[in-house]
């Protein structure tokens, strides 16, 4: 059996309103969405973050090995100015210059001598007036016996 309202309270007025009574869905907690979009924001920063790390990593290979290529593409040319400082180097041409040309100077590139001769005396021009300068006088300057040109 079960017990009215009515009988529990006597003194109550029995023209009563009843309450305003509306079902309710569920409530979403808001704290348990809030922590599912941390989640996923935290695993797309992550995500992006070793994507970042990635592209850093190839650009950084890539860069490594273009020093690489510079760095021995100087190595080269330092190489090559020293062969050219060789090949340019005043006791180098006066061999090649005065050797005779039967002789071979140069192996590797096949260079015979081109069998210049030393002159017996060297004579310097100078003007024989300064204003005139279609007149020219000869003048010895240097004999090779001497010992150098001067």
């Amino acid at each position: 059996m079960a017990i009215s309202s009515h009988a529990l309270h006597p003194n109550r007025k029995k023209v009563e309103k009843k309450p305003n009574l509306q079902i309710l869905s569920k409530p979403k907690p808001w704290i348990r969405s809030f922590l599912r979009a941390m989640l996923l924001f935290f695993a797309l920063g992550l995500f992006v973050r070793v994507g970042f790390s990635a592209l850093v990593v190839s650009n950084q290979k890539n860069l490594d090995k273009t020093i690489n290529q510079i760095s021995d593409a100087q190595d080269e040319n330092r190489a090559l100015r020293f062969g050219i400082m060789d090949l340019e180097s005043a006791p180098r041409i006066k061999e090649i210059a005065l050797g005779s040309p039967e002789r071979m100077i140069d192996k590797e590139n096949e260079i015979y001598g081109l069998g210049m001769m030393k002159a017996e005396n060297v004579k310097w021009i100078r003007p024989s007036n300064p204003s005139p300068q279609n007149k020219w006088q000869d003048v010895v300057v240097a004999n090779p016996s001497s010992g150098g040109n001067e």
